[in-house]
């Protein structure tokens, strides 16, 4: 029986379930907002209410049990520098879940699990030309190579560069395993 057990199980055995709610709170950490299942978006919330406040308390223990659940060290950082300390005067409900429609395939009820207090980014309008102002006639088409091109905003561009060290890290140490691997003869 399973009494005063207070997971859901999600249809998983144990390693599969934690692996799952370890990349459902990665993507949420990255991108501060996900859309995934009710079900799983309710348990991954509990999961990520944690690990901020242990990025609130933000002590080596802490850090240590937090890398222990996630296994990302640079995003460990971004948690205890950058999302812990927005929610440093809130004692909890630290995200929330809203219900979308279900998902036409097989009905499932998706939502969508995001961070209660999101980083909120300003979009600049592009700078526009003079009515007045025309171009030298030697010169056109010159103009569009001279200007730059709009920079990313940076609440996309954190967690793709997050990814693509977590991925620099991994090539690095299965070339280091292989090449171990070479000069043991295996």
């Amino acid at each position: 029986m399973r009494h005063r057990r207070k997971t859901k199980k999600l249809s998983r055995n144990t390693s599969n379930r934690k692996a799952l709610l370890r990349s459902l709170v990665t993507s949420l950490m990255a991108y501060e907002r996900i859309s995934t299942t009710l079900q799983k978006a309710k348990e991954a919330s509990s999961l990520a209410d944690k690990l901020i406040t242990l990025g609130k308390k933000n002590t080596i223990t802490s850090k240590k049990t937090a890398i222990s659940i996630l296994g990302s060290k640079l995003l460990i950082n971004k948690i205890f520098d950058d999302i812990a300390p927005r929610f440093a005067s809130r004692q909890g409900g630290y995200t929330r879940v809203l219900q979308l429609a279900p998902r036409k395939g097989d009905g499932a009820q998706m939502s969508i699990l995001e961070l209660t207090e999101r980083k909120i980014v300003e979009k600049t309008a592009p700078k526009k030309k003079e009515k007045g102002a025309k171009e030298a006639p030697g010169k056109a088409g010159q103009g569009k190579a001279e200007e730059k091109p709009h920079a990313p905003t940076p609440k996309k561009e954190a967690p793709i560069a997050i990814k693509e060290k977590i991925d620099e890290k991994k090539g690095k140490e299965k070339a280091k395993s292989e090449k171990d691997k070479l000069e043991k003869g295996f």
